[in-house]
Protein backbone atom coordinates (compact mmCIF):
# COMPACT_ATOMS: atom_id res chain seq x y z
CA UNK A 1 0.00 0.00 0.00
CA UNK A 2 2.89 1.77 0.51
CA UNK A 3 4.49 1.25 -2.69
CA UNK A 4 1.38 1.58 -4.39
CA UNK A 5 0.55 5.68 -3.21
CA UNK A 6 -2.47 4.29 -1.05
CA UNK A 7 -0.91 5.41 2.48
CA UNK A 8 2.37 7.62 3.58
CA UNK A 9 5.26 6.66 5.65
CA UNK A 10 3.88 8.19 8.63
CA UNK A 11 0.72 5.99 8.49
CA UNK A 12 3.09 2.82 9.15
CA UNK A 13 4.83 4.05 12.11
CA UNK A 14 1.86 5.07 14.07
CA UNK A 15 0.45 1.55 13.08
CA UNK A 16 3.92 0.17 14.68
CA UNK A 17 3.37 2.30 17.79
CA UNK A 18 -0.52 1.49 18.32
CA UNK A 19 0.20 -2.38 18.21
CA UNK A 20 3.56 -2.30 20.36
CA UNK A 21 1.05 0.06 22.95
CA UNK A 22 -1.68 -2.36 22.75
CA UNK A 23 0.91 -5.61 22.79
CA UNK A 24 2.30 -4.40 25.84
CA UNK A 25 -1.25 -3.37 27.68
CA UNK A 26 -1.96 -6.59 26.87
CA UNK A 27 1.04 -8.48 28.13
CA UNK A 28 1.82 -6.53 31.52
CA UNK A 29 0.30 -9.55 33.43
CA UNK A 30 2.90 -12.19 32.07
CA UNK A 31 5.43 -9.63 32.04
CA UNK A 32 4.84 -8.49 35.62
CA UNK A 33 3.72 -11.83 36.78
CA UNK A 34 6.50 -12.28 39.37
CA UNK A 35 6.66 -8.66 40.76
CA UNK A 36 2.41 -8.99 40.90
CA UNK A 37 2.86 -12.71 42.89
CA UNK A 38 5.58 -11.21 45.26
CA UNK A 39 3.41 -7.94 46.17
CA UNK A 40 0.11 -9.81 46.97
CA UNK A 41 2.35 -11.97 49.15
CA UNK A 42 3.60 -8.56 51.37
CA UNK A 43 0.34 -7.51 51.56
CA UNK A 44 -1.40 -11.00 52.35
CA UNK A 45 1.58 -10.86 55.59
CA UNK A 46 0.75 -7.14 56.41
CA UNK A 47 -2.89 -7.86 56.23
CA UNK A 48 -2.54 -10.85 58.83
CA UNK A 49 0.34 -8.24 60.65
CA UNK A 50 -2.61 -5.56 60.99
CA UNK A 51 -5.50 -8.13 62.27
CA UNK A 52 -3.04 -9.62 65.10
CA UNK A 53 -1.79 -6.07 66.27
CA UNK A 54 -5.68 -5.29 65.90
CA UNK A 55 -6.50 -8.24 68.19
CA UNK A 56 -3.90 -7.99 70.71
CA UNK A 57 -4.99 -4.34 71.34
CA UNK A 58 -8.62 -4.83 71.91
CA UNK A 59 -7.19 -7.67 74.51
CA UNK A 60 -4.65 -5.67 76.06
CA UNK A 61 -7.43 -2.75 76.35
CA UNK A 62 -10.14 -5.26 77.61
CA UNK A 63 -8.04 -6.96 80.07
CA UNK A 64 -6.69 -3.73 81.45
CA UNK A 65 -8.42 -2.02 84.21
CA UNK A 66 -5.58 0.60 84.72
CA UNK A 67 -2.67 1.54 83.37
CA UNK A 68 0.27 4.08 83.76
CA UNK A 69 -0.69 7.43 83.20
CA UNK A 70 1.65 9.30 80.79
CA UNK A 71 0.76 13.61 80.90
CA UNK A 72 2.85 16.94 80.14
CA UNK A 73 1.85 19.93 82.64
CA UNK A 74 2.66 23.46 81.60
CA UNK A 75 4.46 24.26 85.22
CA UNK A 76 3.81 28.02 84.94
CA UNK A 77 0.30 27.56 85.20
CA UNK A 78 0.67 24.23 88.11
CA UNK A 79 2.52 26.75 90.42
CA UNK A 80 1.59 27.22 93.44
CA UNK A 81 2.42 30.56 94.91
CA UNK A 82 3.07 31.29 98.82
CA UNK A 83 1.12 32.98 100.71
CA UNK A 84 3.30 36.05 100.19
CA UNK A 85 2.52 35.68 96.46
CA UNK A 86 6.03 34.36 95.69
CA UNK A 87 6.88 31.57 93.63
CA UNK A 88 8.25 28.23 95.02
CA UNK A 89 11.67 27.90 93.83
CA UNK A 90 11.20 23.66 94.14
CA UNK A 91 8.11 23.94 91.69
CA UNK A 92 10.01 26.13 89.09
CA UNK A 93 12.46 24.10 88.78
CA UNK A 94 10.61 20.42 88.28
CA UNK A 95 10.91 18.65 85.12
CA UNK A 96 9.66 14.77 85.99
CA UNK A 97 7.93 13.05 88.65
CA UNK A 98 6.77 9.69 88.80
CA UNK A 99 3.96 8.79 91.61
CA UNK A 100 3.63 5.06 92.98
CA UNK A 101 4.60 3.91 89.35
CA UNK A 102 4.24 -0.21 88.94
CA UNK A 103 5.70 -1.22 85.91
CA UNK A 104 5.17 -4.98 84.22
CA UNK A 105 5.84 -6.26 81.19
CA UNK A 106 3.44 -6.01 77.86
CA UNK A 107 3.16 -10.18 77.38
CA UNK A 108 3.64 -11.64 80.71
CA UNK A 109 2.63 -9.19 82.82
CA UNK A 110 5.76 -9.88 85.50
CA UNK A 111 6.74 -7.09 87.55
CA UNK A 112 9.82 -5.56 87.25
CA UNK A 113 9.49 -1.61 89.38
CA UNK A 114 7.10 -1.87 92.23
CA UNK A 115 5.25 1.27 93.75
CA UNK A 116 8.20 3.94 92.27
CA UNK A 117 7.79 7.41 93.29
CA UNK A 118 10.46 10.11 92.40
CA UNK A 119 10.84 13.86 91.73
CA UNK A 120 13.73 15.36 89.24
CA UNK A 121 14.18 18.55 89.08
CA UNK A 122 16.56 20.80 87.43
CA UNK A 123 20.54 19.49 87.85
CA UNK A 124 19.14 16.87 89.80
CA UNK A 125 21.01 13.89 87.53
CA UNK A 126 19.72 10.75 88.29
CA UNK A 127 22.05 7.23 87.86
CA UNK A 128 19.42 4.46 87.36
CA UNK A 129 21.60 0.98 88.78
CA UNK A 130 21.25 -2.34 88.88
CA UNK A 131 21.43 -5.65 87.26
CA UNK A 132 20.86 -7.07 83.81
CA UNK A 133 16.72 -7.29 83.58
CA UNK A 134 15.88 -5.94 86.77
CA UNK A 135 13.91 -2.85 84.45
CA UNK A 136 16.12 0.20 84.06
CA UNK A 137 15.53 0.20 80.35
CA UNK A 138 12.05 -1.04 80.69
CA UNK A 139 11.51 2.22 83.11
CA UNK A 140 13.00 4.71 80.10
CA UNK A 141 10.71 3.08 77.70
CA UNK A 142 7.61 3.86 80.12
CA UNK A 143 8.88 7.13 80.48
CA UNK A 144 8.88 7.31 76.61
CA UNK A 145 5.23 6.07 76.16
CA UNK A 146 6.46 2.78 74.61
CA UNK A 147 5.38 0.84 77.92
CA UNK A 148 2.09 1.71 79.67
CA UNK A 149 1.26 -2.07 81.30
CA UNK A 150 1.21 -1.28 84.50
CA UNK A 151 -0.03 1.52 87.06
CA UNK A 152 0.90 4.79 88.65
CA UNK A 153 1.77 8.83 86.90
CA UNK A 154 4.22 10.33 84.74
CA UNK A 155 4.54 13.76 84.72
CA UNK A 156 6.80 15.96 83.12
CA UNK A 157 6.83 19.83 83.41
CA UNK A 158 7.29 21.74 80.23
CA UNK A 159 6.99 25.68 79.61
CA UNK A 160 4.94 26.88 76.84
CA UNK A 161 7.00 29.96 76.37
CA UNK A 162 9.91 27.58 75.55
CA UNK A 163 7.90 25.11 73.39
CA UNK A 164 5.48 26.64 70.96
CA UNK A 165 4.79 23.12 69.77
CA UNK A 166 2.92 21.90 72.42
CA UNK A 167 -0.32 20.64 71.06
CA UNK A 168 -3.79 22.14 72.50
CA UNK A 169 -7.18 20.84 72.99
CA UNK A 170 -10.19 22.43 73.60
CA UNK A 171 -11.40 19.63 75.63
CA UNK A 172 -8.42 19.22 77.75
CA UNK A 173 -7.53 21.84 80.62
CA UNK A 174 -4.57 24.31 79.58
CA UNK A 175 -2.19 22.94 82.50
CA UNK A 176 -2.09 19.11 81.03
CA UNK A 177 -1.67 17.21 77.73
CA UNK A 178 -2.38 13.67 78.64
CA UNK A 179 -1.05 10.90 75.83
CA UNK A 180 -3.23 7.99 76.77
CA UNK A 181 -5.01 6.01 74.43
CA UNK A 182 -8.44 7.25 75.93
CA UNK A 183 -7.10 11.28 75.18
CA UNK A 184 -4.93 10.33 72.34
CA UNK A 185 -7.50 11.25 69.67
CA UNK A 186 -8.28 14.34 71.34
CA UNK A 187 -4.63 15.67 70.30
CA UNK A 188 -4.37 18.25 67.02
CA UNK A 189 -0.76 16.31 65.78
CA UNK A 190 1.64 14.51 66.09
CA UNK A 191 3.14 14.40 69.65
CA UNK A 192 6.90 15.62 69.32
CA UNK A 193 8.74 14.78 72.66
CA UNK A 194 12.08 16.30 71.33
CA UNK A 195 9.75 19.86 71.12
CA UNK A 196 8.94 19.32 74.88
CA UNK A 197 12.55 19.82 75.69
CA UNK A 198 13.07 16.25 76.06
CA UNK A 199 15.15 14.06 74.20
CA UNK A 200 15.86 10.34 74.02
CA UNK A 201 19.09 8.81 73.93
CA UNK A 202 19.66 5.21 72.99
CA UNK A 203 22.90 2.85 73.33
CA UNK A 204 22.95 2.21 69.55
CA UNK A 205 21.99 5.83 68.19
CA UNK A 206 19.73 5.45 64.90
CA UNK A 207 21.50 7.19 61.63
CA UNK A 208 19.15 8.51 59.15
CA UNK A 209 19.66 8.25 55.24
CA UNK A 210 21.35 11.54 54.40
CA UNK A 211 24.24 14.11 55.14
CA UNK A 212 26.64 14.76 57.40
CA UNK A 213 24.54 17.89 58.44
CA UNK A 214 21.46 16.11 58.18
CA UNK A 215 22.42 13.54 60.76
CA UNK A 216 23.46 16.12 63.14
CA UNK A 217 20.28 17.88 62.71
CA UNK A 218 18.07 15.49 63.23
CA UNK A 219 15.41 14.79 64.76
CA UNK A 220 14.80 18.27 65.79
CA UNK A 221 15.23 20.04 62.31
CA UNK A 222 14.33 16.85 60.88
CA UNK A 223 11.49 18.14 58.51
CA UNK A 224 13.67 21.03 57.07
CA UNK A 225 14.64 21.36 53.58
CA UNK A 226 18.33 21.09 54.04
CA UNK A 227 20.57 22.23 50.68
CA UNK A 228 23.30 20.48 49.53
CA UNK A 229 25.02 21.98 47.75
CA UNK A 230 24.81 25.09 45.54
CA UNK A 231 22.54 23.63 42.24
CA UNK A 232 22.64 20.33 43.89
CA UNK A 233 19.95 17.72 44.19
CA UNK A 234 18.44 16.17 46.62
CA UNK A 235 20.09 13.16 48.01
CA UNK A 236 19.08 9.73 46.14
CA UNK A 237 17.16 7.27 48.67
CA UNK A 238 16.67 10.12 51.69
CA UNK A 239 12.85 9.30 52.85
CA UNK A 240 11.99 12.64 52.99
CA UNK A 241 8.33 11.68 53.42
CA UNK A 242 9.70 10.01 57.16
CA UNK A 243 10.32 13.57 58.18
CA UNK A 244 7.10 14.03 58.87
CA UNK A 245 5.02 17.24 58.40
CA UNK A 246 7.41 20.85 58.15
CA UNK A 247 6.98 22.60 61.28
CA UNK A 248 4.78 25.28 59.72
CA UNK A 249 2.36 23.05 59.23
CA UNK A 250 2.43 21.65 62.75
CA UNK A 251 1.83 25.49 63.84
CA UNK A 252 5.00 26.03 65.56
CA UNK A 253 8.04 27.94 65.61
CA UNK A 254 11.33 25.50 66.68
CA UNK A 255 14.69 26.90 67.54
CA UNK A 256 16.93 28.32 65.50
CA UNK A 257 18.58 26.27 62.98
CA UNK A 258 22.23 25.90 63.60
CA UNK A 259 24.50 27.29 61.37
CA UNK A 260 27.58 25.40 59.34
CA UNK A 261 29.90 27.20 61.80
CA UNK A 262 27.86 25.52 64.81
CA UNK A 263 27.58 22.37 63.47
CA UNK A 264 31.86 22.42 62.85
CA UNK A 265 31.97 23.17 66.63
CA UNK A 266 29.68 21.21 67.96
CA UNK A 267 32.26 18.33 65.98
CA UNK A 268 34.79 19.45 67.59
CA UNK A 269 33.28 19.47 71.36
CA UNK A 270 32.55 16.07 71.05
CA UNK A 271 35.91 15.09 69.45
CA UNK A 272 34.68 14.25 66.03
CA UNK A 273 36.38 17.17 64.01
CA UNK A 274 38.46 14.81 62.54
CA UNK A 275 35.62 13.32 60.39
CA UNK A 276 35.22 15.71 58.55
CA UNK A 277 38.60 15.59 56.65
CA UNK A 278 38.15 11.98 56.75
CA UNK A 279 34.81 12.41 54.44
CA UNK A 280 34.95 15.53 52.84
CA UNK A 281 32.67 17.54 54.07
CA UNK A 282 29.28 18.21 56.45
CA UNK A 283 27.27 17.24 52.79
CA UNK A 284 28.86 14.17 52.11
CA UNK A 285 26.76 10.99 51.94
CA UNK A 286 27.62 7.30 53.38
CA UNK A 287 25.76 4.64 55.08
CA UNK A 288 26.65 6.05 58.37
CA UNK A 289 26.18 3.11 60.47
CA UNK A 290 28.60 1.19 58.43
CA UNK A 291 31.38 3.78 58.01
CA UNK A 292 31.44 4.84 61.25
CA UNK A 293 32.07 2.74 64.89
CA UNK A 294 29.36 2.48 67.45
CA UNK A 295 31.88 4.83 69.59
CA UNK A 296 31.73 7.47 67.01
CA UNK A 297 27.93 7.28 66.49
CA UNK A 298 27.34 8.00 70.12
CA UNK A 299 29.44 10.90 70.31
CA UNK A 300 27.51 12.25 67.13
CA UNK A 301 24.27 11.36 68.97
CA UNK A 302 25.64 13.68 71.59
CA UNK A 303 26.30 16.32 69.19
CA UNK A 304 22.49 16.09 68.24
CA UNK A 305 22.02 16.38 71.98
CA UNK A 306 24.20 19.44 72.04
CA UNK A 307 22.50 21.11 68.99
CA UNK A 308 19.42 20.54 70.41
CA UNK A 309 19.75 21.78 73.96
CA UNK A 310 16.76 20.16 75.98
CA UNK A 311 15.96 20.68 78.98
CA UNK A 312 15.68 17.01 79.76
CA UNK A 313 18.02 13.41 78.55
CA UNK A 314 17.41 10.25 79.35
CA UNK A 315 20.51 8.15 78.27
CA UNK A 316 20.34 4.45 77.95
CA UNK A 317 23.67 3.43 78.06
CA UNK A 318 24.53 5.87 75.62
CA UNK A 319 28.50 5.62 76.56
CA UNK A 320 28.82 1.92 76.42
CA UNK A 321 31.07 1.60 73.29
CA UNK A 322 33.25 5.10 74.63
CA UNK A 323 36.39 5.22 77.00
CA UNK A 324 36.02 6.22 80.63
CA UNK A 325 38.27 9.71 79.34
CA UNK A 326 35.58 10.55 76.36
CA UNK A 327 32.99 9.37 78.72
CA UNK A 328 34.06 12.04 80.96
CA UNK A 329 34.10 14.39 78.25
CA UNK A 330 30.58 14.14 76.92
CA UNK A 331 28.83 14.26 80.47
CA UNK A 332 31.14 17.72 81.02
CA UNK A 333 30.11 18.39 77.84
CA UNK A 334 26.01 18.61 78.20
CA UNK A 335 26.20 19.48 81.80
CA UNK A 336 28.31 22.69 81.02
CA UNK A 337 25.36 23.12 78.34
CA UNK A 338 22.71 23.30 81.66
CA UNK A 339 21.17 19.84 80.26
CA UNK A 340 19.84 17.69 83.12
CA UNK A 341 20.03 14.15 82.61
CA UNK A 342 18.91 10.70 83.93
CA UNK A 343 21.39 7.90 83.16
CA UNK A 344 21.23 4.04 82.69
CA UNK A 345 24.53 2.13 82.93
CA UNK A 346 26.70 -0.23 84.69
CA UNK A 347 30.08 1.29 84.85
CA UNK A 348 31.26 2.92 87.94
CA UNK A 349 32.81 5.68 86.42
CA UNK A 350 29.35 7.37 86.01
CA UNK A 351 28.80 7.67 89.47
CA UNK A 352 31.43 10.96 89.32
CA UNK A 353 28.93 12.76 86.99
CA UNK A 354 25.80 12.23 88.59
CA UNK A 355 24.17 13.70 92.01
CA UNK A 356 21.65 10.95 92.50
CA UNK A 357 21.41 6.95 91.94
CA UNK A 358 18.37 5.00 92.11
CA UNK A 359 18.91 1.50 92.53
CA UNK A 360 16.39 -1.62 91.08
CA UNK A 361 16.57 -5.05 92.06
CA UNK A 362 14.96 -8.11 90.61
CA UNK A 363 11.27 -7.98 91.84
CA UNK A 364 10.26 -11.01 93.70
CA UNK A 365 6.95 -11.78 93.25
CA UNK A 366 6.35 -13.48 96.42
CA UNK A 367 6.94 -10.45 97.72
CA UNK A 368 4.74 -6.84 97.79
CA UNK A 369 7.60 -4.83 99.02
CA UNK A 370 8.94 -2.13 96.54
CA UNK A 371 12.73 -3.31 94.99
CA UNK A 372 14.24 0.23 94.43
CA UNK A 373 16.08 2.62 96.60
CA UNK A 374 17.23 6.65 96.05
CA UNK A 375 20.44 7.52 97.39
CA UNK A 376 22.54 10.57 97.22
CA UNK A 377 26.15 10.27 95.59
CA UNK A 378 29.01 12.08 97.34
CA UNK A 379 30.10 15.60 95.66
CA UNK A 380 33.97 13.82 96.06
CA UNK A 381 34.85 13.11 92.43
CA UNK A 382 35.44 9.61 92.13
CA UNK A 383 37.91 8.91 88.60
CA UNK A 384 39.91 11.89 87.36
CA UNK A 385 40.56 11.61 83.39
CA UNK A 386 41.70 15.30 82.66
CA UNK A 387 44.95 14.54 82.05
CA UNK A 388 43.61 11.48 79.66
Amino acid sequence: MYFSGKIEFGVINQSVSAFNHILGDFSLIVYQFQSISAFSAIIDRLGEFDDVLDSSISKHLSELSEEISLSYCNFRNSLVLESNGSVPVDNCQKLLSIENLTLQTPTSKATLIRDLSLVINEKDHLLVTGPSGSGKTSLLRALAGLWNVGRGKITFYVDDADDPQLPTSSELPANEINTSHEKAGELEGPINRNSRGLFFLPQRPYMVLGTLRQQLLYPTWADDTTPMSDGAKPVAGSLSFLMGKSNSENGGAKPNKPTTDDLIQVLENVRLGYILSRFGSLDSTYEWSSVLSLGEQQRLAFARLLLSKPKLVLLDESTSALDEANEAHLYRQIEAAGITYVSVGHRRTLYEHHNMTLRISTADPNCNKRNWDIESISSKPMYDFSSQ
